[in-house]
């Protein structure tokens, strides 16, 4: 008989998951959409913030903490590490970002542009006049990226059916459950009739496989961004109109982190999510368009016809690179 090796297994699953979401973090060339939709998306583009706002960073590190502390060597015989298991599961399931990043993407595959609550186009008229009071329920949101999921072709919302138990989530935010010795119990409500059991084997597998998807989604968003900070340093061409030359902005790591669009009249639209928070130059959101606005400064008062930007007698003169003293140029 093969000997188990949870390692083995939760690998398995982790690798699996990222053949999953891989269409949706590397779109093929072929989908025509607007990039900056597609950045919008990785970064999760909001306003401008200040350090200190942004729930992903601690959610990333909560995770951690659990983990470490599932690996302390508590004695197999005590209950600790499944309850830091379900705390573990219950934090990973809540957690907002990979739930909007995916969403957008999966807009942005189809068409539909890019929200900051990428879920309210799809909700009914009821759960729109509920929306501002009671927000949109984990469960609402998986069903919304599974029928994307199905409109785009992929199997990225079934990924959620492997680990996704709203009953066993419920119990363990509203501290409904007792653990004996060979199964999971929850009352349900006061009287009980409601009541269920979930046995340890299962709720093993639950844990690891939400394990295995927050590890695929962390690690393939890392993956993206790296491959796109290999573009640091170039000016790539973004607007055929207005000559708009499109430059990847990275971080410390040499991860994306945002964008700048330069344009031939020496002005910038500039987009960056860092530790620090958000930086926003000649650019906003617009939510009633699913989409971003970038503005270009002063248009030319007798344009020639490189630029609506540039005057005819002209020269077009571009912003300097990051970090450089070099003025990128339209490719002839």
């Amino acid at each position: 008989m093969e000997h188990f090796d949870p390692e083995k297994v939760f690998n398995g699953h982790r690798d699996r998951y990222m053949e999953i979401l891989k269409p949706l973090f590397f779109p093929h060339p072929e989908i025509q959409g607007d990039v900056v939709c597609y950045f919008a998306s990785l970064l999760r583009m909001l306003g401008i913030e200040d350090k200190g706002w942004d729930p992903y960073a601690e959610s990333k590190s909560i995770l951690d903490d659990l983990n470490r502390l599932m690996k302390t060597g508590i004695p197999e015989e005590e209950k600790t590490p499944w309850r830091l298991g379900l705390l573990l599961y219950c934090h990973i399931v809540e957690m907002d970002a990979p739930y909007d990043v995916l969403a957008n993407l999966l807009r942005y595959r189809l068409g539909k542009g890019y929200s900051p609550s990428p879920f309210y186009d799809f909700l009914g008229e009821k759960e729109k006049k509920n929306f501002a009071k009671n927000g949109i329920r984990t469960g609402r949101k998986i069903a919304i990226i599974k029928e994307l999921s199905v409109e785009a072709d992929l199997k990225v919302g079934d990924i959620f059916e492997e680990f996704y138990n709203n009953k066993l989530r419920n119990a363990v935010q509203h501290s409904d459950f007792i653990l004996e010795d060979k199964e999971f119990r929850s009352r349900n409500g006061i009287s009980g009739v409601k009541s269920f059991v979930i046995d340890y084997e299962k709720i093993d597998v639950l844990i690891t496989k939400s394990k295995a998807f927050i590890a695929a989604f962390f690690k393939i968003e890392i993956i993206s961004r790296q491959i796109w900070g290999l573009e640091k340093g170039k000016a790539i061409p973004y607007d055929d109109c207005y000559k708009g030359l499109l430059e990847i902005l990275v971080d410390d790591r040499d991860l994306l982190c945002g964008f700048s669009v330069h344009w031939p009249n020496n002005s910038q639209s500039v987009y960056r999510r860092t530790e620090t928070g958000i930086e926003m130059i000649n650019c906003s959101l617009n939510v009633k368009e699913a989409g971003v606005n970038l503005w270009v400064d002063l248009y030319a008062r007798n344009p020639g016809q490189f630029s609506p930007l540039v005057e005819h007698d002209a020269e077009p003169i571009y912003a300097p690179l990051e970090n450089s003293d070099i003025r990128p140029s339209w490719p002839k």
